[in-house]
């Protein structure tokens, strides 16, 4: 019986010192990885609700600065604030490497990114009306992602009351679009987001490549259409979600139609508020990956959902010229940067090897490069 006990001391104790010793270890990592790396390109930030914005991120909160955003701190000035959806606060980029700081480091001039995934034109105009010029900006450059931004206009103005006036009266849409409920304040929410709040380690592990793959299985199991291409001649290796992009550019849909007539009104009010205060106005024409790699996926009947990828680059080049052209008739300037990134295609990976739609580093480069020479070229008139 003793010796019974003493095997199952000596098991209890082993089995204590293990969890220590791990415990300790993940301690130890967490420790040197807080010295390391960034938090702001790690850690979740929380998330607070907001009557107007849907949502917003709560002060200082994974490494964002006092406003909420993706920067070490908010200055007392900028010389470019740079607004937009997740395509210009950089998921898939770490902070250094999105397209407002690589504009930062092309143009010398002090750029603050006044971004959060998700937003869309209705929470650009209010961020620019009410955060943007706080920071006395020169220059005030929006971004205008064509894979969602139409979409998220639609949803944003019919399901909150605090938007009703940019409705169209009588306006009868033959799809109804809810936004996604955050339940931020339930402790559910936050015990799940308890972890990749406050630990770098786990971030790095569940970003890791057997994250990916189980975010794609995930999606897949959703009845999501994700398409895998690999063109070795060129080492291009990515996936595409055409189906998710169509029904955020479909023409045939009214709420797509009604999403981009609110866009290009409150781009117009944007750049009036941007004269009233002696700021110029630039807006960034941001491309899907689809359109990114259209020399390739495009009239390519060995793809599966081809005639969905065909569907899809036809609509986004048609809300391309219509929005070029309500911008050229109204004066305002922008940059369209999808030829840049195409150009690049055959030379260098611009996305993740996944289903991402977000650039990497390399996308996010060309983007602020076109943006640099833009600018540059204006200054130099």
């Amino acid at each position: 019986m003793a010796t019974k006990n003493t095997k199952k001391n000596k098991f209890l104790t082993k089995l204590i010192l293990t969890l220590i010793s791990v415990v300790f270890g993940l301690l130890l990592a967490e420790g040197v990885a807080r010295i390391f790396l960034d938090p702001v390109d790690y850690l979740k930030p929380r998330k607070i609700e907001d009557e107007i914005l849907g949502f917003k991120l709560g002060p200082n909160s994974g490494g964002h600065d006092s406003w909420g955003y993706r920067n070490r701190s908010v200055p007392d000035r900028a010389d470019i604030v740079a607004i937009g959806d997740s395509h210009t606060y950089g998921i898939s980029a770490k902070a250094s490497d999105t397209w407002p700081s690589f504009l930062e480091k092309l143009s010398g001039e002090k750029t603050y990114n006044l971004s959060l995934p998700g937003y869309g034109p209705v929470e650009y105009y209010y961020l620019l009306k009410n955060k943007a010029f706080d920071l006395d900006p020169s220059v005030v450059v929006v971004g205008l992602y064509f894979g969602n931004d139409l979409l998220d206009t639609y949803k944003s103005v019919y399901n909150n009351e605090y938007w009703k006036h940019l409705r169209r009266a009588g306006f009868q849409s033959d799809e109804i679009v809810k936004n996604k409920e955050v339940e931020v304040d339930k402790f559910s929410y936050k015990l799940r987001h308890f972890l990749p709040g406050n630990s770098i380690v786990y971030r790095i592990i569940s970003s890791s490549v057997i994250g990916d793959e189980l975010r794609q299985l995930r999606r897949i199991y959703q009845g999501e259409d994700i398409i895998m291409f690999e063109q070795k001649q060129y080492n291009i290796q990515t996936g595409f979600m055409p189906a998710v992009r169509l029904r955020a550019l479909d023409l045939n849909l009214a709420s797509v139609r009604e999403g981009l007539r609110i866009s290009l009104d409150l781009i117009d009010k944007m750049n009036m508020l941007c004269k009233e205060k002696n700021t110029e106005f630039l807006v960034v024409l941001i491309p899907t990956k689809e359109s990114v790699y259209s020399d390739f996926i495009g009239n390519n009947s060995s793809l599966p959902s081809a005639e969905i990828i065909d569907e899809l680059l036809a609509n986004e080049s048609e809300v391309r010229k219509l929005v070029i052209n309500h911008l050229d008739n109204n004066d305002i300037a922008f940059v369209s940067v999808v030829d840049a990134l195409r150009g690049r295609t055959r030379y260098e990976q611009l996305y993740p090897k996944n289903y991402g739609t977000h650039s990497n580093k390399n996308g996010y480069r060309i983007i602020a490069a076109d943006i640099s020479q833009y600018l540059f070229e204006k200054s130099a008139n």
